[in-house]
């Protein structure tokens, strides 16, 4: 019954902890996606980019088109309106168009003849931008590329989370690492501090000499130089988290020992992965990846107008007229008669100067671009296989650094034992406890090396956007 109340206990106590560190984490998550500036000015760039892909869309906007005419003279004695919608599809080189115009006099305003209908005319139509207008234009262009701008700056979110978060990650270890030393300090001078008090008691009894009163009350002082030293390195690593934990109105938040959890995070070890796996998992999840995508895929684009640009430029609108009129005003004038009417339009570059400007542009700058991916990919691949020995090797010091300090442990015991058996002196006890403090601290070096290789390691994979994969 024991054992089991025991458990649950332990069970408890750690539930709390991991609790109480995925609470803070999450509130520290929330805190960056919220209120940090470098995060709030990439959306609100992307914001912008969105607005500028909005108004590249104006172009291919239905528009409402109105025109009207009154000419008076010993010729021409007439008044013409006309209105029309017209529609640019973005996805094809095509614009169709409907509408009414009315004429009133003798004039030639309509093709069939120089003759008014009475009763005005309905028209619709298409028109084909062919050749070097068929898949891309200028306006085309900058919708796309707009388009393409958004979604980078999309990833660009995804960056700046990344480079933020993973900056708050090691702060928060650091924070909790450095509390830890604290803690142990603390716990040192109280040793010292209970010791001396019992100490004294012993020498108005005469059991113990001045000297050991003495000694003892020197490392009083050793002790506590230490523990303010841990503490201004404890306030440091809480001012630098607080730059990323802030409260609901984004007012930075005084992070003080009381948030430090119960007990220390254990270590990380990755699993073995073929370097190839690794490698292709970085370049899919980091957004510097997708933002050099989107990049390219412009580039692609100007290549694709500066292609198009080069070629002749051939135009083509069909229309169908529907002429009302309610009498002939000649014998050879047909009432409400129908016609279709065909033009195009050819012109042809001659030097191609923009298309060849355009595209040895483009090709270039698509060359330094793919430099710039080649490189980071080895960057990457390079860091990988680093960090993934890294943070294993780092583990194994950490086990290790945690066995010194068990055996550390179990020497200060039995020096404690020796001093109650009158075998051993109160210069040995203390370096007993100095040396069990230095493999605590040679502990906690090794886990805040193993989670700053961690955090490295997925940073590198992308997987830093979200702080709850810290643990």
């Amino acid at each position: 019954m024991y054992k089991i109340i025991l458990l649950m206990t332990l069970f408890l106590i750690c539930s709390h902890d991991v609790i109480a560190q995925n609470l803070f984490i999450n509130s520290l998550d929330a805190s960056i996606n919220k209120c940090y500036p470098k995060i709030l000015n990439a959306e609100i760039q992307s914001e912008i980019n969105q607005s500028e892909v909005t108004k590249n869309k104006s172009p291919f906007d239905t528009r409402l088109n109105s025109d009207a005419t009154q000419r008076s003279g010993s010729t021409y004695n007439t008044s013409y309106q006309k209105v029309a919608i017209e529609k640019r599809f973005y996805g094809s080189p095509i614009t169709a168009y409907t509408g009414f115009d009315l004429s009133n006099g003798y004039t030639p305003q309509y093709d069939s003849a120089q003759i008014t209908s009475t009763q005005g005319r309905e028209f619709i139509g298409l028109k084909f931008n062919l050749l070097n207008g068929f898949a891309i234009d200028k306006e085309r262009l900058d919708l796309y590329n707009s388009i393409l701008d958004s979604d980078k700056a999309r990833y660009e979110i995804e960056l700046s989370k990344l480079l933020v978060k993973t900056d708050a990650a090691k702060a928060y270890i650091g924070w909790i690492i450095a509390g830890a030393e604290l803690k142990s300090y603390q716990k040192l001078l109280t040793i010292a501090q209970t010791r001396q008090k019992a100490l004294e008691k012993k020498f108005k009894q005469g059991d113990v000499s001045k000297i050991a009163l003495t000694e003892n009350y020197n490392y009083i002082l050793k002790r506590e130089i230490k523990v303010m030293a841990a503490k201004d390195y404890f306030n440091k690593a809480s001012l630098e988290l607080s730059m990323f934990y802030r409260n609901s109105n984004c007012t930075i938040e005084n992070i003080d020992e009381k948030l430090l959890p119960l007990n220390l995070p254990k270590d990380k070890i990755l699993q073995n992965e073929s370097d190839s796996d690794e490698i292709n998992a970085a370049i899919r999840n980091r957004p510097e990846f997708k933002v050099i995508e989107t990049q390219l895929e412009k580039i692609r684009k100007e290549q694709e107008y500066a292609k198009t640009s080069m070629l002749p430029k051939l135009e083509l609108n069909v229309k169908y007229n529907q002429n009302n009129s309610a009498t002939s005003p000649t014998s050879y004038f047909t009432i409400n008669q129908q016609e279709a009417v065909a033009t195009a339009s050819f012109s042809m570059p001659l030097e191609r100067s923009n298309g060849k400007g355009l595209n040895s542009a483009a090709s270039q700058k698509m060359s330094k671009l793919l430099n710039e991916r080649g490189f980071l990919v080895d960057q990457v691949a390079t860091k990988i296989k680093s960090l993934h020995y890294t943070v294993n090797n780092t583990a194994t010091q950490t086990h290790l650094a945690e066995s010194e300090y068990a055996i550390s442990e179990k020497l200060v015991i039995a020096e404690n034992q020796k001093i109650t058996n009158g075998d051993s002196n109160f210069f040995m006890l203390n370096a007993r406890e100095e040396n069990m403090t230095n493999s605590y601290l040679s502990y906690l070096n090794s886990l805040y090396e193993n989670y700053k290789a961690h955090i490295e390691y997925n940073f590198l994979n992308g997987k830093n956007i979200d702080l709850n994969t810290l643990y």
